[in-house]
Formats: structure tokens, sequence, C-alpha cells
């Protein structure tokens, strides 16, 4: 597709150039001109070099540099064409030649498949005034050029400043290709602008045509967004997430004759411009009443600030940052977020483990401080007591002074409790005593390491090291086959808060993945799930709610009460709009067993 395009350009491009040479040194240029018919490129280059170089400051070389481009296109040498153009734009500013200069490097830009600065360039040329044979080329160049890219690349190629031939011809196939993928609504709107914009338009009947059937098909098509990264560092679970979306909408669309659903992918790029202005795209272009995603949790807050007060749901599959979907009622995080995760076995542990003094031992990360902070915040609420704290640096093997600390703590702790029962003051812990219990076991009832396997494996040997008789706690960090690999008998009976895990034998999971490896051709796994799992949720609500955001909004808040999805259970917190299902299990040599 793009090698008939740069055919086509070059076909078009080398009609013209005889009339300029009239004026030139009849020898040099004879020869020049006999070379370039014949083909010879290279000695037509050769010969209007050496003259420029000779006579490069008389104003007649100026005749010679558009056969010179030309010659250097056809050799496929554009990076010359770029210097030589820059050159002569710096030394005849004013030039008679230039918009034919421009003209010619717009066809350079569109054999190197630059398109937008193609399409720039054509522009630049019209500006300055080409010849009529040249304005009619340079809009059927135009024309062939949006026949063939992408919506993506004409969208980008918008964002220039444009002669008004050239934005009425990207407008116009910027709305056919929008109504070619179903986009309706947005198709519908710039048509009407189009209308508006270019009365006697060549393209009018057709953008006519565009916005009856699109208004039609659009009261049949509820429209929903999908804001994923699809290039970018973090492009593959974007991808997985979408594949996820779209089995969805298929299985969906299906089973309903009335209506169907289409989703409006958009790449964020994992950037947080680039989100916003997407999400502004989806609100006010598109129109959509609810919006799957942004995937990761820096993007999803930026697209949860642009909607707040506004009417537009966003349920994000897998942000995992507190504070998000508190941001508004409109906002919904499918996923187990770490506040979730540490008030979760925070509970457990005094509900059910029946402790009530704790001790803190994590990492000195956004992940560990989160964790830590949430975990207290549940213990204060419940009146048990944090006895000790202690953080270390991600990566680290020796914890010996975290847990000195920490038995300082315990000891000073257990001496004020036998003070207390004996009814004598306590005075602090002395010299004699830190040596009276140096080789003695402490205790305390419940120990918090929020961590991730890596420091697991260093920290969990070294508590019985240092002698310290504790229930571990952890979070979804533990939940990874090293740490039943490398961390041995020392993480047993370790409790832990983490998201429900696929089941490979449960009977839908089987379906699903056959389904979904018949599409895509690889194994589907928890991302996949999620993405599933929140397009299923977003059609069940729109089959009650129609695209009415607030009614939508409400049903998720009020009726999405332990869902089975394929990710896990899902049950968003009617007050915060956080899934709120986050499962216990317990660490054994034979595996996580889910004890809640």
């Amino acid at each position: 597709m793009r090698k008939n395009i740069r055919n086509l350009v070059l076909t078009l491009s080398f009609l013209l150039f005889i009339p300029f040479l009239i004026y030139a040194d009849t020898q040099t240029f004879t020869r020049a001109v006999d070379h370039y018919k014949a083909g010879n490129y290279d000695s037509t280059i050769i010969i209007i070099r050496d003259y420029l170089r000779k006579h490069g400051r008389n104003p007649e070389s100026e005749k010679l540099v558009p056969l010179i481009t030309e010659a250097l296109i056809r050799k496929g040498r554009y990076e010359s064409v770029h210097r030589l153009i820059s050159m002569f734009n710096q030394k005849f500013p004013q030039s008679s030649f230039l918009p034919r200069l421009w003209y010619l490097e717009g066809v350079a830009f569109a054999k190197e498949e630059k398109y937008p600065h193609a399409i720039l360039s054509f522009s630049k040329a019209l500006d300055a005034g080409v010849s009529r044979e040249l304005d009619s080329l340079t809009v059927l160049n135009t024309e062939k050029i949006c026949e063939r890219i992408t919506h993506e690349e004409i969208d980008a190629i918008k964002s220039y400043p444009l002669h008004y031939k050239l934005l009425e011809i990207v407008s116009y196939y910027e709305i056919q290709k929008l109504f070619e993928i179903g986009q309706f609504v947005k198709a519908q709107n710039y048509a009407d602008l189009f209308q508006k914009t270019f009365v006697r338009s060549k393209y009018g009947s057709t953008v006519q045509n565009i916005s009856s059937i699109s208004s039609e098909k659009g009261r049949n098509t509820l429209q929903i967004g999908i804001l994923a990264p699809l290039s970018g560092y973090d492009s593959e679970i974007g991808k997985r997430i979408v594949q996820g979306i779209q089995l969805a909408i298929n299985q969906y669309n299906s089973s309903n004759v009335s209506s169907t659903v289409k989703g409006i992918i958009l790449d964020t790029k994992g950037d947080m411009i680039e989100t916003a202005r997407r999400t502004r795209e989806l609100v006010e272009e598109h129109r959509v009443p609810v919006i799957i995603g942004p995937i990761l949790s820096h993007t999803a807050a930026i697209t949860a600030s642009m909607l707040m007060g506004k009417q537009t749901v966003m349920i994000s599959p897998t942000a995992t940052d507190d504070g998000i979907a508190e941001l508004g009622d409109n906002l919904f995080q499918m996923n187990l977020t770490m506040g979730v995760l540490g008030r979760k076995i925070a509970r457990y542990a005094i509900e059910y483990l029946n402790i009530k003094e704790f001790a803190i031992m994590a990492p000195n990360t956004q992940y560990g401080m989160v964790l830590a902070r949430s975990f207290k915040d549940e213990l204060n609420k419940r009146n048990a007591e944090i006895v000790a704290e202690e953080y270390f640096e991600e990566g680290g093997n020796d914890f010996t002074s975290q847990f000195k600390n920490m038995r300082s703590k315990l000891l000073h702790r257990h001496l004020e409790k036998i003070a207390i029962d004996r009814g004598t003051d306590f005075r602090g812990v002395t010299k004699a005593d830190s040596i009276k219990y140096a080789d003695s076991t402490l205790a305390v009832d419940g120990l918090f390491i929020p961590a991730d396997a890596a420091d697991i494996v260093m920290v969990a040997p070294q508590v019985y090291f240092h002698r310290i008789r504790t229930q571990m706690l952890g979070s979804n960090g533990w939940h990874n086959p090293e740490v039943l690999k490398e961390g041995k008998r020392y993480v047993h009976n370790a409790m832990i808060s983490t998201g429900f895990e696929v089941n490979p034998d449960q009977r839908e999971w089987q379906e699903f993945r056959k389904k979904f490896k018949a599409k895509y051709n690889y194994e589907p796994d928890r991302i996949v799930a999620l993405g599933f799992d929140a397009a299923m949720l977003t059609l069940k609500s729109l089959k009650t709610a129609g695209d009415d955001s607030q009614k939508i909004a409400n049903v998720l808040s009020t009726k999405v009460q332990n869902y089975n999805g394929l990710s896990g259970t899902i049950t968003f917190d009617s007050e915060n709009g956080t899934n709120i299902e986050a499962a216990v299990f317990k660490v054994t040599e034979n595996g996580f067993i889910k004890v809640q």
C-alpha cells in the first residue's frame, strides 16, 4: 500500500521542469536537460552541482535548483533534497521558484513515508502560490495520500496549519474514515461542521450522505470509550486488556439484534498529556457515556480528575493507586488497590486471628509505604496497637539494624507488661535487661511485611534468626512461586491478602479460554480477564440503564455485589467506587490456600 503511494506521487511530479530552464545558460542547461530526459540522473546532478560550485553566487544559479532537486529525488537522495531546499530558502527567500521547491520537498517526504510533513510542504507550496498545474497535482497527491493512510495519521495531520484546500481534503477523508470504522456520532458531528465550513465543497453531497446514514446508525449503536496504552513501554498490557474487552463486546453484539455496542479505542501511549487529550476527545467529540480505562494508575488519575463533576463514567480494570475512584461518584476501580489489600489483612488478623498487637517491617518504597499506611489506618479504627515499625531499602540482604531496633521496642514492651502485672513502676530497659534477654525469643502477635517476593525470601528467615516469634502477615507481593521455592519453611503459615487468582479448572474459564485462544491464538491470563470483566460489567449496566451515565454509575455502585468475574469476585464500595473483594490466602508447603 505504501509503495503505491510513492509511485503515484512520483508519476505526478516530474512534468513541468522545462519552462523554468529557458533563462539559463544554454550550453550547460541543455546538457543537464538532455541527461535528465535520458534518465541519466547522476549525470544531471554532476553537471548542475559543478556549475553551482563555480557560479553559486550568480543569480542565474537559482534557476538550476528545481531540476537538480528532481534528479536527487529520482535517486532517492532525500536528505540532500532537504538540505538543498533549506539552503536555497536562506539564500533566495524571495525566489519565484520556492513554491515549486516546497512542492518537490512534499514529494520527497511522501517518498520517505513522512506523510504529515509531505502534506505540510504541499500546503506551503499552495500558500506561496504555485502554478495552476502544480496546484492541481498538489490537490490530487493529497487526496491519494489521504485515501490510504489511517484515521490516526489524518488526525495528526490536522494539527498542522494547512492551506484551506488541503484542510478541506483532510477534513473530508477524516469524516469518511470515521464512518468506515463505525464512529458514527463523531462522523456526524464532523460532517455537520464540514458542511458549515466548506459550503460549496465538491465533497458536499457525499458528506451529507454520511451525516444522514451516521445519524440513523447512531440511534441503534451505543458507543463506549476505551483508553489503553497501545504503543510505548506498556503496550503489551494495553493490548491484552483491549482484546479482553473486544471479546466481551463481540459476544454481547452476537446475542443482541435490537442494538449493538461499538468500542471507541484510543491509544494513551502511557502518557499523561496524551491521556488528557484522548479523554477530552471521548467526552466532547464522541460523547460516550462510559470509558473503560485508563489502564495505568498515573493515567487513570488524569482521566478521573477530568471527569470530576461530569457525568461520563470511568471504570479502570487495572489501576491500583488509592484515591482515584474517590474523586467522584462516577469513577470506579475494578482491580484491588493497595489500600484495600492493606486494610483487608488488618481486618482479617483482628477478626479471625484475634491479634491485638502488631509490628510492621516494610520496604521504603511507594508500594511498602502505601500498604503500611492503609494497614495502620485500619488498626487505628479498630483500636489495635502498633508496638514497632521499621523500614528498609528495597533489594537489601542484611536487616540487622532494623531487627535490633524492633527487638529493643519489643523488649521495652515486654518489661513494661511485667511491671504492670506486678504493680511496680517501669523505669525503662537497663543494660542488665539487654544482656539478660539478648538470646531470648521476643514475641509480637502479628508482623506485617508488605514486600515483593525478592525481599520476602531475605526478610522471613531473619525474623527467625533474630528470635522474634510472630504470625507473619503479607500482601500480594508474597503471591509468587519464588516465595515458596526460596522462602522455604520460613514463610509457611503466613497469611496474605491478594487478588483472587484465575481458576484454570473453572468451567467458565475453560469456555472463555477456548473462545479467546481461537480469536487471538495465545493463552489468556488474569490481565485479559480483567479487561473482559470490566467490559461485561459495563455491558450489563448499558443493558439496564441505556446510555444514561448517571444511571450507569448508580447500577455499578449499588448492583455490583459479589459479582463472580473471571478475574475474581467484584463488589464496588458504594462510598468510594473501589472493589473491596480481596482474598486471604495461607502460605503452606503445598502452595497458597484460599481461606477467605
